[in-house]
């Protein structure tokens, strides 16, 4: 009796723990303005002073600053030229700098945007040709390419995850894809939806628990905000019409309690709250300018849920039940500007014109200044320890950290999100400020609760669970909960990969050249060529069913061909012998 009562004390507990409050962008830049929310909000502390850099490193040139996307120890970011317009991705240490890889070779004229960074993949996006790849978080191989192409201006609005981290964006406009949802392993695309969107250039979307939100109609039809699905695609229902421009460039926010903030193109400052079948308007602020750039830049709300946001030359902030400002900055010279609310209530913006600057709250005083020429697309993201990269235009990437201690930000990753059931998974604590204590509750997991650092669990049951942290120190305590993270399958299961399937190539070995057969339906082939480390030696964007490759620049040895197209992958072992 008494060890069936400690069970249900124990069951109980776990589900009342699941159902706190908890925030999935604690510390992680997954996407543009921090997580689905877009709110520009972060648990973590950034620096209270600049003064000397954690580390400073001379990259690749790159003409202007890009967003830093991070994910526990690990940063991404886009290293981009113009005349000719190129570029490519690079991941780091977040804690010393160090280079971990760089994105593979596309092809001379690709144009690769980092454009969000999960537990999943390092998602990117070809601008030169709108496909859309995800890159192996540990080594930058290509995962997938997406058959759907995208229109996604990369250096701006990222992508969303759904719940499981299912990527949502943009599809095609002239394909009459609007909205897309891909399959996070495989890249297919698990539902389209046809709504036309207010273009401008690249609408941006936001998500909530199973809803997807964003800005649609055009200059023929009504603006109105809707609610999409996000497990079937279906538009869900929408608002009455909203007054302002044809197009939407601006951002959509969402609050903490339903809300939904946004600036109409040549308009107003909107609230609206989503009473779960339809929209009801809060407020609506009338700013000091509805033309040119002067509401530009991301919306961020604060951790008691009031907004600060650009208005003309300021940061205001706006209260979120009535719209009244509440402070407002000095003047300031901005051209494309983002901010971030830190952990402290920090207020840190960047002008979009080199120029990096933290407020106070109250947006009274300046806490410090950072001069950052031509830095016009890093949205500022403090993140794991409270370490703040900055990238410059140039060859110059740096961080800054606070050396205050703290109470500790709950934060962990796990080896798959996909597992057979009785495998053992392995999870790793990559929380901030360095926690004394774990506590950790695995739904359907076995264990059920475990006080590890970095435990590992078996799942007896298919089904797709929640995984809850709890952290504490001596200053504090923090929880994360992660939901729909872990989908256990049955043994004999295949894993969601894409179809691989054995390829024909000669002569094999091979001295100066090998050929193979071109896979029917396809039209288009990305080749891969890996050594017996793994590692990604030739890479090409095949067409026009070319079928010879040269490989006389590769030394003599064992290699892995692969061919990855839209209907299937293709793979065969060569030996380049001479």
């Amino acid at each position: 009796m008494a060890l069936c009562i400690m069970k249900r004390t124990i069951t109980l507990l776990f589900i009342a723990i699941l159902h706190v409050s908890t925030s999935l962008s604690a510390q992680n830049w997954s996407t543009f303005g921090g997580g689905n929310a877009r709110n520009g909000r972060t648990e973590v502390a950034g620096p209270a002073v600049i003064n000397a850099p954690k580390w400073t490193v001379s990259s690749a040139t790159t003409t202007l600053g890009n967003a830093v996307y991070t994910f526990g120890d690990r940063f991404v970011t886009s290293r981009i030229t113009f005349s000719p317009y190129k570029g490519n991705i690079e991941c780091r240490n977040l804690q010393n700098g160090q280079l971990l890889w760089t994105s593979p070779f596309i092809s001379n004229n690709s144009i690769l945007y980092a454009t969000g960074f999960t537990q999943d993949a390092v998602y990117a996006h070809d601008y030169a040709t709108d496909t859309v790849y995800a890159l192996h978080p540990a080594t930058g191989q290509i995962k997938w390419k997406s058959a759907i192409e995208s229109h996604t201006f990369g250096a701006y609005p990222g992508f969303v995850f759904a719940c499981n981290g299912d990527p949502i964006l943009n599809g095609q406009v002239y394909d009459g894809l609007f909205t897309i949802r891909l399959d996070k392993n495989t890249g297919e695309p698990l539902w389209t939806n046809s709504t036309v969107i207010a273009i401008g250039p690249s609408s941006v979307l936001a998500t909530r628990n199973d809803k997807v939100y964003r800005i649609t109609g055009g200059i023929t039809l009504p603006i109105v905000l809707t609610a999409i699905d996000a497990n079937t695609g279906q538009d869900l229902y929408s608002s009455s019409p909203i007054p302002g421009d044809g197009d939407q460039e601006n951002p959509i926010t969402l609050g903490d309690n339903g809300e939904i903030y946004f600036w109409r193109d040549g308009g107003n400052l909107y609230a609206y709250l989503d009473k779960g079948a339809s929209f009801d308007q809060i407020w609506a602020y009338t700013p000091a300018m509805t033309t040119g750039a002067a509401l530009s830049g991301n919306i961020s709300v604060d951790n008691q849920g009031h907004l600060y946001v650009f208005d003309a030359s300021r940061v205001k902030r706006i209260n979120r039940l009535s719209g009244a400002v509440m402070a407002e900055s000095i003047e300031l010279n901005m051209s494309q500007p983002s901010l971030t609310i830190d952990g402290d209530s920090t207020v840190i913006v960047n002008t979009g014109l080199g120029q990096f600057i933290a407020f106070r709250p109250d947006l009274q005083a300046i806490k410090w200044q950072l001069a950052a020429p031509n830095n016009v697309y890093c949205n500022p993201a403090p993140s794991k320890d409270g370490i703040m990269v900055f990238t410059f235009g140039g060859n110059q990437i740096r961080a800054y950290q606070s050396d205050q201690n703290r109470a500790p930000v709950a934060d962990f990753s796990v080896a798959s999100t996909q597992i057979a059931i009785n495998q053992p998974l392995s999870f790793q604590d990559q929380s901030s400020y360095q926690p004394d204590t774990w506590t950790w509750h695995f739904e359907g997991g076995t264990p059920a609760i475990s006080t590890l650092p970095n435990p590992a669990v078996s799942y007896q049951q298919p089904g797709v669970y929640d995984v809850l942290l709890v952290v504490e120190n001596a200053l504090g305590t923090d929880t994360i909960r992660k939901s729909c993270l872990v989908e256990a399958v049955p043994a004999t299961s295949s894993q969601k990969e894409p179809t691989v399937q054995d390829l024909s190539v000669y002569p094999n070995p091979a001295t100066d050249w090998l050929s193979f057969q071109w896979p029917a339906k396809e039209t288009e082939l990305l080749c891969l060529v890996t050594d017996v480390a793994g590692r990604i030696v030739y890479q090409e964007l095949l067409g026009n069913e070319k079928s010879m490759l040269h490989v006389q620049s590769l030394p003599s040895g064992w290699y892995q061909l692969q061919l990855q197209g839209n209907t299937g992958r293709w793979q065969v072992a060569v030996v380049v012998q001479r």
